[in-house]
């Protein structure tokens, strides 16, 4: 069945593409054309939807946050019990809350709930994205494709989880950008953070440009999320917290086939046949020395092309730092889950709808599609009986996310330095 799934995904792809070409000489019906499409689409959706990694549906909600929704009312000392592996509450204890709701319906019922407001998240999102950039004709169609096609974004559906959610607090960053609303930018961050820690990361960005009123925002929603948290729960189960969140995974890789970041992939190299094994790895000094050259690098570039870039004037040129920044958050966080990749639907989209500064031309549209294709394929693992096959797909081909992000990140980068370079051709 795990083959079916590439094989039906790509064979749908290359129907779409076929469907383009088609359409752009000969057919001029446009019922014909959304027709066209639109059979690849659903049988993409139908695939992705059913034969999608996990293969038990809302794990992530079942096991952690259904429970923690109720234990935080009624017994908030049992919300971080040792044990439960990667599927446990993680976040800090307040963030429950979120979940009570939910915690007092069937469970049934609860994913009924959950699958609509999920739903309505990503429709919000769509419509935002056309709404902001002024999409229309074939760049609308695009845009539904890129949704339509993303294997992180059903994982994110059948996990439970709430990273499509994240990414619409990015998308209202971008608008709050667009509107220079630097305070609202700084508190939407805020609590993107608190619910998936790597956005940390657009912060530091925030103010190492000196975004003040973004950094204000930020810090005032932190103190009082934080705040508030510790005021109602104590400082004792924070600690806990801690201990059995954080301090378990410091500085112990996961090589589980659905870690997508530097830790992920170089971890696979020291560990075999953990693609689904998510103990964490106990590594030596070079690990160590490679993770932090590579860190370095990523990050030493991402800062030397920006800063060498000057401070961006136009609003393509933040939309694009801003992309730059989620990219690197996905890449150098310590354990980035495959579904935190629904963050790069942001980044294309904008770059659909003409709101990044991306310079025209063949070979920027086809590194873009390319990365696009990387970071959208169906989640889940292939078994092999093939040796050779096994060893290039286990310490490589599993980790497409992680190198379609990379992709993204240096045409990203070589963007914002040819843009700095020639202002006048930029997108």
């Amino acid at each position: 069945m795990r083959v079916i799934l590439y094989l039906g995904y790509i064979a749908a792809i290359s129907v779409i593409f076929a469907v383009n070409l088609v359409a752009k000489k000969y057919i001029k019906n446009s019922w014909l054309i959304w027709l066209g499409y639109g059979i690849p689409f659903l049988a993409i959706a139908i695939l992705l939807a059913t034969l999608s990694s996990p293969y038990v549906l809302f794990s992530d909600f079942d096991k952690a946050y259904y429970p923690a929704g109720r234990l935080v009312i009624e017994n908030p000392s049992l919300l971080y019990q040792p044990g439960g592996g990667i599927h446990k509450f993680v976040n800090i204890p307040i963030v429950a809350f979120l979940f009570t709701p939910f915690s007092y319906l069937s469970i049934n019922q609860a994913h009924i709930l959950l699958s609509v407001i999920s739903i309505a998240a990503i429709i919000a999102i769509i419509y935002i994205l056309i709404k902001f950039s002024h999409i229309s004709g074939q760049r609308r169609l695009a845009l539904l494709g890129l949704f339509v096609i993303n294997g992180p974004l059903y994982y994110c559906f059948r996990e439970g989880n709430t990273s499509h959610f994240v990414l619409l607090f990015l998308l209202l960053g971008v608008l709050c950008i667009r509107y220079q609303r630097e305070f609202w930018l700084g508190c939407l961050l805020a609590i993107g953070t608190v619910i998936k820690p790597p956005i940390l990361l657009l912060a530091v960005y925030l103010a190492l440009r000196k975004r003040w009123m973004a950094c204000t925002g930020f810090a005032v929603s932190m103190l009082i999320i934080v705040g508030s948290s510790l005021l109602v729960f104590g400082l004792d189960l924070h600690i806990t917290w801690y201990q059995e969140c954080i301090q378990t995974y410091a500085g112990k890789p996961l090589a589980a086939y659905n870690v997508q970041s530097v830790d992920g992939f170089l971890s696979r190299f020291i560990a075999s046949n953990h693609l689904t094994n998510w103990s964490p790895l106990e590594v030596d000094w070079r690990y160590k020395l490679v993770r932090y050259a590579l860190l370095a690098l990523l990050l030493g570039t991402s800062i030397w092309v920006c800063w060498k870039s000057k401070v961006p004037k136009t609003l393509a040129q933040k939309n694009l730092e801003f992309s730059i920044v989620i990219c690197l958050s996905l890449l150098i966080s310590p354990i980035s889950w495959t579904h935190y990749y629904v963050y790069l639907l942001l980044p294309f989209g904008l770059y659909i709808g003409k709101q990044l500064a991306i310079p025209q031309g063949r070979l920027w549209s086809r590194s873009m599609l390319s990365s696009i294709l990387l970071t959208s394929l169906p989640v889940n693992t292939i078994d092999s009986q093939n040796s050779m096959f096994d060893f290039w797909y286990y310490y490589f081909f599993v980790s497409h996310y992680f190198f379609g992000c990379l992709l993204l990140l240096g045409i990203l980068l070589a963007a914002r330095w040819y843009g700095a370079k020639h202002p006048l051709t930029e997108a």
